[in-house]
Protein backbone atom coordinates (compact mmCIF):
# COMPACT_ATOMS: atom_id res chain seq x y z
CA UNK A 1 0.00 0.00 0.00
CA UNK A 2 2.83 2.37 0.90
CA UNK A 3 4.70 1.57 -2.33
CA UNK A 4 1.56 2.35 -4.32
CA UNK A 5 1.26 5.73 -2.59
CA UNK A 6 4.91 6.47 -3.26
CA UNK A 7 4.54 5.63 -6.95
CA UNK A 8 1.47 7.85 -7.13
CA UNK A 9 3.31 10.74 -5.50
CA UNK A 10 6.29 10.26 -7.80
CA UNK A 11 4.04 10.28 -10.86
CA UNK A 12 2.25 13.41 -9.66
CA UNK A 13 5.56 15.11 -8.97
CA UNK A 14 6.79 14.33 -12.48
CA UNK A 15 3.60 15.77 -13.97
CA UNK A 16 3.96 18.95 -11.94
CA UNK A 17 7.58 19.33 -13.03
CA UNK A 18 6.65 18.76 -16.66
CA UNK A 19 3.98 21.44 -16.35
CA UNK A 20 6.57 23.79 -14.87
CA UNK A 21 8.90 23.05 -17.79
CA UNK A 22 6.11 23.93 -20.22
CA UNK A 23 5.63 27.21 -18.36
CA UNK A 24 9.36 27.87 -18.74
CA UNK A 25 9.03 27.34 -22.48
CA UNK A 26 6.09 29.74 -22.71
CA UNK A 27 7.78 32.43 -20.63
CA UNK A 28 11.01 32.06 -22.59
CA UNK A 29 9.20 32.91 -25.83
CA UNK A 30 7.85 36.23 -24.54
CA UNK A 31 9.22 39.73 -25.03
CA UNK A 32 8.08 43.07 -23.67
CA UNK A 33 8.21 42.94 -19.86
CA UNK A 34 9.45 46.04 -18.10
CA UNK A 35 11.45 44.58 -15.23
CA UNK A 36 12.79 41.33 -16.64
CA UNK A 37 13.72 39.60 -19.87
CA UNK A 38 13.56 35.79 -20.26
CA UNK A 39 15.61 33.61 -22.58
CA UNK A 40 14.85 29.92 -22.94
CA UNK A 41 17.90 27.65 -22.91
CA UNK A 42 16.95 24.07 -23.54
CA UNK A 43 14.03 22.14 -22.11
CA UNK A 44 14.88 22.57 -18.44
CA UNK A 45 16.57 25.98 -18.20
CA UNK A 46 15.55 29.62 -18.45
CA UNK A 47 17.86 32.61 -18.18
CA UNK A 48 16.24 35.62 -16.55
CA UNK A 49 17.71 39.12 -16.68
CA UNK A 50 16.16 41.37 -14.01
CA UNK A 51 16.54 45.13 -13.67
CA UNK A 52 18.47 46.26 -10.59
CA UNK A 53 17.12 49.79 -10.30
CA UNK A 54 13.98 51.24 -11.86
CA UNK A 55 15.33 54.24 -13.75
CA UNK A 56 11.84 55.66 -14.34
CA UNK A 57 11.05 55.71 -10.61
CA UNK A 58 11.17 59.23 -9.18
CA UNK A 59 12.13 59.77 -5.56
CA UNK A 60 9.64 61.81 -3.50
CA UNK A 61 12.49 64.13 -2.62
CA UNK A 62 12.25 63.79 1.14
CA UNK A 63 15.59 64.10 3.00
CA UNK A 64 15.44 60.50 4.14
CA UNK A 65 19.16 60.01 4.33
CA UNK A 66 19.68 63.17 6.39
CA UNK A 67 16.86 62.28 8.75
CA UNK A 68 18.07 58.74 9.22
CA UNK A 69 21.63 59.85 9.84
CA UNK A 70 20.62 62.44 12.42
CA UNK A 71 18.31 60.01 14.16
CA UNK A 72 21.01 57.38 14.27
CA UNK A 73 23.43 59.84 15.82
CA UNK A 74 20.94 60.99 18.42
CA UNK A 75 19.92 57.41 19.10
CA UNK A 76 23.47 56.30 19.67
CA UNK A 77 24.09 59.18 22.08
CA UNK A 78 20.86 58.68 24.03
CA UNK A 79 21.20 54.93 24.53
CA UNK A 80 24.23 53.32 26.07
CA UNK A 81 24.68 49.87 27.54
CA UNK A 82 26.70 51.40 30.38
CA UNK A 83 24.26 54.08 31.54
CA UNK A 84 22.31 52.45 34.31
CA UNK A 85 20.87 49.45 32.37
CA UNK A 86 22.89 46.97 34.43
CA UNK A 87 20.51 47.25 37.38
CA UNK A 88 16.81 46.35 37.42
CA UNK A 89 15.00 48.34 40.16
CA UNK A 90 11.84 47.03 41.78
CA UNK A 91 8.46 48.60 40.91
CA UNK A 92 8.21 52.01 42.55
CA UNK A 93 11.90 52.03 43.47
CA UNK A 94 14.37 54.46 41.97
CA UNK A 95 17.62 52.97 40.76
CA UNK A 96 20.54 53.80 43.06
CA UNK A 97 23.24 56.02 41.54
CA UNK A 98 26.22 54.22 40.11
CA UNK A 99 24.51 50.87 40.68
CA UNK A 100 26.79 49.19 38.18
CA UNK A 101 29.89 50.35 40.01
CA UNK A 102 28.55 49.05 43.36
CA UNK A 103 28.62 45.43 42.19
CA UNK A 104 31.50 43.25 43.27
CA UNK A 105 34.30 43.00 40.76
CA UNK A 106 34.40 39.21 41.04
CA UNK A 107 30.73 38.89 40.13
CA UNK A 108 31.28 41.06 37.05
CA UNK A 109 34.18 38.90 35.85
CA UNK A 110 32.08 35.75 36.23
CA UNK A 111 29.30 37.29 34.12
CA UNK A 112 31.79 38.33 31.44
CA UNK A 113 33.20 34.80 31.29
CA UNK A 114 29.72 33.34 31.00
CA UNK A 115 28.85 35.78 28.23
CA UNK A 116 32.03 34.96 26.31
CA UNK A 117 31.32 31.25 26.69
CA UNK A 118 27.78 31.76 25.39
CA UNK A 119 29.03 33.74 22.39
CA UNK A 120 31.54 31.01 21.52
CA UNK A 121 28.82 28.36 21.68
CA UNK A 122 26.53 30.44 19.45
CA UNK A 123 29.29 30.93 16.89
CA UNK A 124 30.06 27.22 16.86
CA UNK A 125 26.38 26.41 16.41
CA UNK A 126 26.04 28.87 13.52
CA UNK A 127 29.14 27.43 11.88
CA UNK A 128 27.78 23.90 12.23
CA UNK A 129 24.43 24.93 10.75
CA UNK A 130 26.15 26.61 7.79
CA UNK A 131 28.28 23.55 7.13
CA UNK A 132 25.24 21.28 7.31
CA UNK A 133 23.27 23.50 4.97
CA UNK A 134 26.09 23.73 2.45
CA UNK A 135 26.71 20.00 2.50
CA UNK A 136 23.01 19.29 1.97
CA UNK A 137 22.84 21.75 -0.94
CA UNK A 138 26.23 21.08 -2.50
CA UNK A 139 24.78 18.44 -4.79
CA UNK A 140 22.09 20.84 -6.12
CA UNK A 141 24.37 22.24 -8.81
CA UNK A 142 23.10 23.63 -12.11
CA UNK A 143 23.93 21.86 -15.33
CA UNK A 144 26.52 24.53 -16.12
CA UNK A 145 28.65 26.26 -13.43
CA UNK A 146 28.35 30.03 -13.12
CA UNK A 147 32.02 30.41 -14.04
CA UNK A 148 31.22 29.00 -17.49
CA UNK A 149 28.19 31.21 -18.05
CA UNK A 150 28.48 32.76 -21.52
CA UNK A 151 25.45 35.02 -21.22
CA UNK A 152 26.33 38.55 -20.13
CA UNK A 153 23.64 40.67 -18.46
CA UNK A 154 23.04 44.22 -19.62
CA UNK A 155 23.95 47.25 -17.55
CA UNK A 156 21.87 47.72 -14.41
CA UNK A 157 20.76 44.07 -14.54
CA UNK A 158 21.37 40.79 -12.72
CA UNK A 159 21.29 37.42 -14.39
CA UNK A 160 19.46 34.43 -12.87
CA UNK A 161 19.01 30.83 -13.91
CA UNK A 162 15.65 29.13 -13.39
CA UNK A 163 15.60 25.40 -13.97
CA UNK A 164 13.35 22.43 -13.56
CA UNK A 165 15.80 19.55 -13.72
CA UNK A 166 14.24 16.11 -13.78
CA UNK A 167 17.04 14.70 -11.61
CA UNK A 168 16.10 17.10 -8.78
CA UNK A 169 12.36 16.66 -9.13
CA UNK A 170 11.57 20.34 -8.40
CA UNK A 171 12.53 23.79 -9.66
CA UNK A 172 15.42 25.84 -8.35
CA UNK A 173 16.94 29.26 -9.02
CA UNK A 174 20.60 30.31 -9.09
CA UNK A 175 22.30 33.71 -9.31
CA UNK A 176 24.58 33.94 -12.33
CA UNK A 177 25.99 37.45 -11.81
CA UNK A 178 26.33 40.07 -9.07
CA UNK A 179 26.32 37.43 -6.33
CA UNK A 180 27.57 39.88 -3.73
CA UNK A 181 24.63 42.21 -4.40
CA UNK A 182 21.96 39.82 -3.08
CA UNK A 183 23.60 37.16 -0.94
CA UNK A 184 26.56 36.79 1.38
CA UNK A 185 28.39 34.02 -0.42
CA UNK A 186 31.14 33.86 2.21
CA UNK A 187 33.80 33.06 -0.35
CA UNK A 188 34.57 32.99 -4.03
CA UNK A 189 34.59 29.26 -4.73
CA UNK A 190 32.25 28.02 -7.43
CA UNK A 191 30.53 25.58 -5.09
CA UNK A 192 29.20 28.41 -2.94
CA UNK A 193 28.26 30.53 -5.94
CA UNK A 194 26.29 27.65 -7.46
CA UNK A 195 24.23 27.02 -4.33
CA UNK A 196 20.51 27.52 -5.12
CA UNK A 197 18.71 30.53 -3.69
CA UNK A 198 16.47 30.31 -0.64
CA UNK A 199 13.14 31.25 -2.21
CA UNK A 200 9.74 30.92 -0.59
CA UNK A 201 8.29 29.74 -3.88
CA UNK A 202 10.82 26.91 -3.99
CA UNK A 203 10.23 25.97 -0.35
CA UNK A 204 6.46 25.88 -0.93
CA UNK A 205 6.74 23.66 -4.01
CA UNK A 206 5.87 20.47 -2.11
CA UNK A 207 2.82 21.90 -0.34
CA UNK A 208 1.40 24.51 -2.73
CA UNK A 209 0.59 24.94 -6.39
CA UNK A 210 3.65 26.90 -7.49
CA UNK A 211 4.03 28.31 -11.02
CA UNK A 212 6.90 29.94 -12.85
CA UNK A 213 5.41 33.41 -12.30
CA UNK A 214 5.63 32.87 -8.54
CA UNK A 215 9.40 32.48 -8.79
CA UNK A 216 9.73 35.40 -11.20
CA UNK A 217 7.66 37.65 -8.94
CA UNK A 218 9.79 36.78 -5.92
CA UNK A 219 13.06 37.35 -7.79
CA UNK A 220 11.93 40.72 -9.15
CA UNK A 221 10.88 41.76 -5.64
CA UNK A 222 14.32 40.82 -4.32
CA UNK A 223 16.37 42.32 -7.16
CA UNK A 224 14.62 45.45 -8.43
CA UNK A 225 14.80 48.60 -6.33
CA UNK A 226 12.38 49.92 -5.38
CA UNK A 227 10.33 46.68 -5.51
CA UNK A 228 7.55 47.21 -8.08
CA UNK A 229 3.89 46.72 -7.20
CA UNK A 230 3.43 44.79 -10.44
CA UNK A 231 6.49 42.75 -11.46
CA UNK A 232 4.74 41.86 -14.73
CA UNK A 233 4.33 45.42 -15.97
CA UNK A 234 4.87 45.76 -19.69
CA UNK A 235 7.39 47.87 -21.54
CA UNK A 236 4.95 49.92 -23.61
CA UNK A 237 7.73 51.90 -25.27
CA UNK A 238 9.25 48.70 -26.61
CA UNK A 239 5.89 47.46 -27.85
CA UNK A 240 5.26 50.73 -29.67
CA UNK A 241 8.51 50.39 -31.60
CA UNK A 242 7.49 47.05 -33.11
CA UNK A 243 6.00 46.85 -36.59
CA UNK A 244 2.24 46.43 -36.46
CA UNK A 245 2.16 42.69 -37.39
CA UNK A 246 4.88 41.89 -34.84
CA UNK A 247 3.11 44.01 -32.24
CA UNK A 248 -0.05 41.96 -32.63
CA UNK A 249 1.86 38.70 -32.21
CA UNK A 250 3.85 39.89 -29.19
CA UNK A 251 0.88 41.43 -27.39
CA UNK A 252 -1.21 38.32 -28.12
CA UNK A 253 1.41 36.08 -26.54
CA UNK A 254 1.69 38.39 -23.54
CA UNK A 255 -2.09 38.42 -23.12
CA UNK A 256 -2.20 34.62 -23.16
CA UNK A 257 0.45 34.49 -20.41
CA UNK A 258 -1.34 37.10 -18.29
CA UNK A 259 -4.65 35.28 -18.67
CA UNK A 260 -3.05 32.07 -17.41
CA UNK A 261 -1.62 34.01 -14.48
CA UNK A 262 -5.06 35.42 -13.64
CA UNK A 263 -6.87 32.08 -13.99
CA UNK A 264 -4.32 29.87 -12.23
CA UNK A 265 -2.55 32.38 -9.98
CA UNK A 266 -3.34 33.29 -6.40
CA UNK A 267 -5.74 36.18 -5.87
CA UNK A 268 -3.89 37.08 -2.68
CA UNK A 269 -0.87 38.34 -4.60
CA UNK A 270 -0.41 42.10 -4.70
CA UNK A 271 -0.05 42.15 -8.47
CA UNK A 272 -3.17 40.05 -9.14
CA UNK A 273 -5.57 42.98 -9.56
CA UNK A 274 -3.10 44.82 -11.78
CA UNK A 275 -2.76 41.73 -13.97
CA UNK A 276 -6.54 41.62 -14.29
CA UNK A 277 -6.56 45.26 -15.36
CA UNK A 278 -3.90 44.59 -17.98
CA UNK A 279 -5.95 41.71 -19.38
CA UNK A 280 -9.08 43.86 -19.57
CA UNK A 281 -7.17 46.71 -21.24
CA UNK A 282 -5.81 44.25 -23.82
CA UNK A 283 -9.33 43.00 -24.44
CA UNK A 284 -10.62 46.51 -25.10
CA UNK A 285 -7.94 47.16 -27.67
Amino acid sequence: MSSTCQKRETTEQKKRLQHFQSELAILGSLQGFRYFQPWLRGKEELLLTIVNEDQDWQSPGFPVSAASSSSSISGSSSYSFGSGYDSSPLPGERPPPHAARARPQQHTEVEEQQQQHTEVEEQQQQHTEQQTRRSSESHLLPASPSEREIAVPEMNCTLFLLAGYAKYGRPYAWIRSNHERLVNIGGADSLVKDTPMKLMSVSDWSSQDIHVWDMVSELVGLCTMPPPDNPFSLDTRYLQTLPLPDRFLVTGALLSFLEALVVQGSQEEVYYDKACLMCSSFGET
